[in-house]
């Protein structure tokens, strides 16, 4: 079960966020930040912070970040196709407002 999935910038703007439970993130994805994204060390999409397990996709050309966060002890082997399949839905669907920069806009 995921406990966290999120898409932020990385400007930091958080475009979507779905949380399972009560448990805080923010930590584990300012960890994440920290020690992975802001250093360049993204050899490995998988951080583990704690008790949870971070993976991540990142997407170069609109600089977006793709998070989900799941508890360590699981094996959760559906999670870098989740990544990838969401990835690819949302550049699809928003590509020509990544494009114009229109982070903002309601629809």
């Amino acid at each position: 079960m995921l406990d966290l999935f999120t898409i932020f910038s990385k400007g930091g703007i958080v475009l979507w966020c779905f949380q399972s439970t009560s448990q805080i993130f923010t930590p584990s994805v300012n960890a994440l930040i920290r020690s992975v994204i802001l250093q360049e060390r993204t050899g490995n999409n998988s951080f583990d912070h704690n008790a949870l397990t971070l993976k991540y996709k990142l997407d170069n050309e609109f600089e977006l970040v793709f998070v989900v966060a799941y508890q360590k002890i699981l094996q959760l082997s559906y999670v870098d196709k989740f990544l990838n399949d969401i990835h690819l839905e949302f550049r699809d669907k928003y590509k020509n407002d990544l494009q114009n920069g229109r982070h903002f806009q309601v629809r």
